[in-house]
């Protein structure tokens, strides 16, 4: 009988853990009724940390790069070809100081170059972006459906007609 009663205390404790941590779980209140949490949710790695401003110095400087990039384009109303046509400009002038001034500091300018195996790869996929385009338009048009033929053209011609009317004002 001795043995018996520390053996039902243990079985009693392990119970009453088990009752303490479902009750807690229970009383956690998640927004939406989630069962994950949130980090989960955005991916559990680090952007779900730059998301939820866990490395704050991450964060700040994602922040302060998409609000350069909304002023430079909303504000002072660059384009996107205007600023890396000013970018590239900049490499110049720094790589042609940097290689002239290379006398003095002992180092020269690193060589630039991308791999090829880059520019295959944008070329294959876009490749297969205009084949999925192509293939669509030829469905449109050999599909038999004059509904979906008819609603295609109809929203080309106001896009046309939107344009011109665009370029009056």
């Amino acid at each position: 009988m001795k043995m018996l009663g520390p053996i039902s205390d243990n079985v009693s404790n392990k119970n009453l853990q088990e009752d303490v941590s479902k009750a807690i779980n229970s009383q956690v209140y998640r927004l939406f009724g989630r069962q994950k949490p949130i980090h989960k949710l955005l991916g559990g790695g680090k952007s779900a940390d730059v998301l939820l401003w866990r490395n704050k110095k991450i964060s700040i400087g994602v922040l302060a790069a998409a609000t350069a990039v909304w002023v430079l384009f909303e504000w002072l109303k660059y384009h996107f070809l205007s600023i890396v046509c000013f970018l590239l400009a900049i490499s110049l002038v720094v790589q042609f100081v940097w290689s002239n001034s290379s006398g003095f500091v002992n180092s020269s300018p690193p060589r630039l170059s991308l791999p090829d195996h880059l520019f295959h790869d944008i070329a294959v996929s876009v490749g297969t972006e205009v084949n999925k385009a192509l293939a669509l338009l030829q469905d449109l048009a050999l599909g038999g459906n004059l509904k979906h033929f008819l609603a295609v053209l109809l929203s080309h011609t106001r896009c046309r007609c939107r344009m011109r009317n665009m370029k009056t004002r």
